[in-house]
């Protein structure tokens, strides 16, 4: 049997990212007697480890050289991206020009394409898939879907237009609006991460099917700890020299405003409650693991409670450090489509979980459906305070169900039930 080919462009392939996370560890679960994957990635930066094809899997992963809109952009360099989301041999013709000015999606889509032709030629299926952020994959997955006339899935970890992370501002918003119309209009499916993202496009493109591809937990990489003595070692010897003796251990891992500005205001709540009740921050010691905004470091520094910063560390010491928490720490703010993906993990090490947030959303949802934790409000007053209090004290909850649904052995056979029913002659 002839594979199916997909094409996947996602830039942040190789990084250490969480965007990485949502695409490079279910890819590795779908049948390679069935699929062939292209990954079309960013070089990685300095810093980071490439990321390698899973053993026995047919995956190909091309880094990239080229720069890509970020939050970071001024609008006018969003300008080709537009032009070339409406413009969709404009990437094709582009692709002769000078390599050292090119974008990113110019040097993915010059590598993809003529892969893609390759296959089609052979009578091999091909499906592209675009994952955001940033806008270049979709807009990339877009003008191949569209030129060879195949199935397009665009997933959007995030929203673009509904509660965007990018920066404000009136040209900003009616440019991710222009670009999400067009990569919309290519797609055979659109997925997102949480149901107020779904219903969101569903309303505003009711001719396009969309649905749900949480982000999840990949069992592979807690299946590994307990064979990583040296992370184990590690970790052990961290919490030897950062936690106080006895102390119920409580941990926060990732960024908080960084990614959410909002969310630095739970932080804030926390540490006021946590600072007006002896009681509540007695015997605690809350571990933040990850990288923090100098806001979110001076909050901390107004702790009157046990409190360590540790800083960005490697995911495979990061989840040994989580599966040894007593309490694992959410922060969320004002979005109501939000479902970090700490969160997944935090349901796979296995401890309760205690969210602060600034209102009921995807995230506080999921803690309910499942029983794996409790979720306090900033808007409430005392009852806020006694419903702290009892979230961090030492008792446990086992009423967890439904986790297997966010690991991505399951989130993998949705994706390939998708895909097979987009290729369906």
């Amino acid at each position: 049997m002839k594979k199916i080919n997909l094409f996947v462009f996602a830039a942040h392939h190789l990084s250490g990212n969480i965007a990485a996370q949502r695409f490079r560890s279910l890819l590795k679960y779908l049948d390679p007697a069935k699929y062939r994957v292209f990954v079309f990635a960013r070089e990685p930066a300095s810093a980071m480890i490439e990321a390698t094809a899973a053993p026995h899997s047919d995956i190909t992963v091309f880094p990239l050289p080229g720069r890509c809109v970020g939050s970071e952009s001024p609008a006018t360099a969003s300008l080709l991206t537009l032009a070339a989301a409406f413009l969709r041999p404009l990437p094709f013709l582009l692709a002769s020009g000078n390599a050292r000015t090119r974008p990113w999606f110019i040097h993915a889509l010059a590598k993809a394409e003529p892969l893609c032709s390759e296959k089609l030629v052979a009578g091999e299926r091909c499906v592209a898939i675009g994952t955001y952020s940033p806008v270049d994959a979709l807009v990339a997955a877009a003008a191949l879907a569209s030129k060879h006339r195949m199935g397009c899935l665009q997933d959007f970890r995030d929203g673009l237009v509904f509660e965007p992370l990018g920066k404000p501002g009136w040209l900003r918003k009616w440019m991710r609006k222009l670009i999400e119309g067009r990569v919309v209009a290519a797609s055979s499916l659109i997925t997102s991460v949480s149901g107020p993202l779904v219903d969101d496009f569903q309303r505003r493109y009711p001719g396009k099917a969309a649905a749900i591809l949480p982000n999840g937990y990949d069992p592979a990489d807690f299946a590994l700890l307990d064979n990583d003595f040296e992370g184990s070692t590690r970790a052990a010897a961290i919490l030897a020299r950062q936690v106080p003796a006895d102390a119920l251990l409580i941990g926060h891992f990732g960024r908080i405003g960084a990614s959410d500005g909002s969310a630095s205001k739970s932080l804030d709540y926390l540490v006021d409650a946590l600072n007006e009740s002896a009681e509540t921050g007695a015997n605690r010691h809350l571990m933040f693991v990850g990288e923090l905004t100098e806001v979110e470091k001076a909050s901390l520094q107004r702790a009157r409670f046990s409190v360590s910063v540790l800083g960005p560390v490697e995911r495979t010491l990061a989840l040994q450090l989580m599966k040894r928490c007593d309490k694992l720490l959410l922060l969320t703010g004002s979005r109501a489509s939000c479902a970090t993906g700490k969160l997944f993990e935090y349901l796979a090490a296995g401890a309760d979980i205690v969210c602060i947030s600034g209102v009921r959303n995807e995230a506080t949802a999921i803690l309910a459906r499942t029983g794996a934790g409790q979720t306090i409000l900033t808007s409430a007053e005392a009852s806020g305070s006694d419903a702290l209090r009892i979230a961090l004290s030492p008792s446990s909850t086992d009423a967890r169900q439904g986790i297997a649904a966010y690991s991505r052995v399951a989130q993998a056979g949705m994706l390939d039930r998708w895909i097979s029913n987009m290729v369906q002659p």
